[in-house]
């Protein structure tokens, strides 16, 4: 008699709190006359925006390239992208008559506007509740995403532990069908049940668990001026299939 075959599928989810926070800033201008007044614009906007940030992020004078400082509250800021588009303005004359909504007399004028990305990775959330709030409220300037990472070696253990649960997951489902089809007892199926063929899912997901809620006055009143970035905690899902034989000896 061939050996009972059970195939089965294995789950591990682990959480950790997030360790940083990368917020992009997505700046876009009016509409210019020429592309170097709107190319202008954007760039005086993200230039004060990187002087508002720059105390909290050391860069290396020499090169300005931002400083591996463990204790920054903000460990890097890059600008991501910088583009301009063109669209076309109506232009009325001096003789335009209001009451009406077109006129023969109308033309069009060619004009400009530019935008750009700036990607913030925070350490310090208290200071990206702040800067946030403030960020937010200045023209030209809206908060595009906000995503809660984890470092590479902190993602590296919690896929880890994923894993070993998953793992141990399936394991406890081939034991139990084991039990149920072939009539082992929970010792024997400890003993007899051995994994043959193991093939993960190459893709894992990664989750957060939302937290973002107005902060409170000492007094416990709700302060709608500044919004409280509580870190959310990020987990990772890894999905194993395998194939186990339960020995007939």
């Amino acid at each position: 008699m061939s050996p009972l075959e059970i195939h089965v599928a294995g789950v591990g989810i682990n959480y950790h709190p997030a360790e940083r926070s990368i917020l992009t800033l997505h700046v876009q201008t009016k509409s210019f006359p020429t592309v170097q007044e709107a190319e202008s614009s954007v760039a005086s906007i993200i230039n004060s925006l990187c002087d508002a940030i720059a105390p909290y992020c050391p860069q290396n004078t020499t090169t300005g390239s931002t400083k591996l400082e463990d204790n920054a509250a903000i460990s890097h800021y890059s600008l991501k992208s910088f583009e301009t588009s063109q669209g076309r303005d109506r232009v009325q004359d001096s003789s335009y008559n209001s009451t009406l909504s077109f006129s023969k007399s109308s033309s069009y004028q060619h004009t400009f506007s530019a935008s750009a990305d700036l990607i913030i990775e925070f350490r310090d959330f208290a200071l990206l509740a702040r800067l946030a709030t403030t960020i937010g409220s200045m023209e030209n300037v809206k908060i595009k995403c906000l995503e809660w990472v984890l470092t590479p070696s902190t993602r590296a253990t919690v896929e880890a532990k994923a894993r070993k649960d998953a793992a141990r997951h399936a394991i406890r489902k081939a034991r139990d069908y084991a039990e149920g089809f072939g009539g082992l007892s929970e010792e024997e199926a400890v003993s007899k049940v051995r994994a043959v063929l193991v093939k993960e899912n190459v893709q894992y997901t990664t989750y957060t668990k939302a937290k973002i809620h107005l902060g409170k006055a000492k007094s416990g009143s709700i302060q709608k001026s500044e919004w409280d970035y509580e870190p959310q905690d990020v987990g990772v899902e890894v999905k194993v299939h395998a194939r186990f034989t339960v020995d007939n000896e």
